[in-house]
C-alpha cells in the first residue's frame, strides 16, 4: 500500500503541474496502471475474493508493456504504428484471464511478493519480458543512430527508467533463479517505483516544441 500511496502522489503531482507535457498521457496510464496494481496485490494480499482480484491485477500489468513500447515509439519520433501488435496480444492474454475462473492463482503473498500461478506462464513470460527487451533494444538502436538532441535526450530518460526495475529484479534471478524467478511479476512492479519516480521528473523537463524553438532561435542568431 506505501508503493501505492508514492505512485498516487507522483501521479496528482503530474496531473497539477504538467498536463502540457508532450507525452502526458503515456506518463499518465503508465502511472495508473502501475498504482491499480499496488492496489490490487494489496486487496489480494488480505483476502479479497481471490480469485477475481488475481486475474484483474494480471490484465492490469499485462498493458504496461505495450504501453511502455508506446511511450518509447513517441519519445524517439517513431512514425509507425506497429505498437498495435503488443496492444492486441495484450487483449488476447487479457480476455484469456477475464473469461477463465483459475487461469490465474494466488500461491503465496507477504509484505514483500507476491506468487503467482499462471496457466500460460511460459507464453505470456515471452510476451512480457520480450516486449520489454524489444522496448529497451529499440530505444538504444534509435538513440544510436537518430542523432536529434531531443530524441536522444528522451530515448536516454526512458532507457534509464526501464534498467532501473529490469537490471536489480535479473540480478535477483541470477542469484537465486529458484526462489526469485516465481515472484518476478510482483517484484519487477515494486522496483517499478524507481519507474514511476523517473516519470515523474521526465514530465517537468523541457518541453520538446519549446526546445526546438530554442534551437532554431540559436541557428538564427
Amino acid at each position: 500500500m506505501i508503493f501505492f500511496c508514492i505512485e498516487f502522489v507522483i501521479l496528482i503531482t503530474v496531473i497539477i503541474f504538467n498536463r502540457n507535457h508532450k507525452f502526458f498521457w503515456s506518463i499518465i496510464f503508465l502511472l495508473v496502471l502501475l498504482q491499480l496494481y499496488q492496489l490490487s496485490e494489496f486487496l489480494i494480499c488480505i483476502g479479497i475474493n481471490e480469485n477475481v482480484t488475481v486475474r484483474i491485477a494480471y490484465v492490469i500489468i499485462t498493458f504496461l508493456p505495450p504501453l511502455g513500447y508506446f511511450l518509447c515509439t513517441r519519445v524517439v519520433g517513431w512514425k509507425y504504428h506497429d505498437y498495435l501488435i503488443g496492444f492486441a496480444l495484450g487483449l488476447g492474454f487479457s480476455l484469456y484471464y477475464l473469461i477463465v475462473p483459475n487461469s490465474v492463482q494466488l500461491i503465496d503473498c507477504n509484505p514483500l511478493y507476491a506468487i503467482y500461478g499462471n496457466n500460460l506462464a511460459w507464453y505470456y513470460g515471452a510476451y512480457y519480458i520480450g516486449m520489454i527487451v524489444y522496448s529497451i533494444l529499440f530505444v538504444i538502436a534509435n538513440v544510436i543512430w537518430r542523432r536529434e538532441q531531443i530524441y536522444t535526450r528522451n530515448g536516454i530518460i526512458v532507457l534509464i527508467g526501464y534498467l532501473s526495475f529490469l537490471a536489480p529484479m535479473f540480478l535477483m534471478v541470477l542469484i537465486d533463479t529458484s526462489r526469485y524467478l516465481p515472484t518476478i511479476t510482483s517484484i519487477m512492479c515494486k522496483y517499478a517505483l524507481v519507474l514511476a519516480v523517473i516519470l515523474g521528473v521526465f514530465s517537468f523537463l523541457k518541453k520538446e516544441k519549446t526546445a526546438l524553438k530554442d534551437t532554431q532561435l540559436e541557428t538564427t542568431e
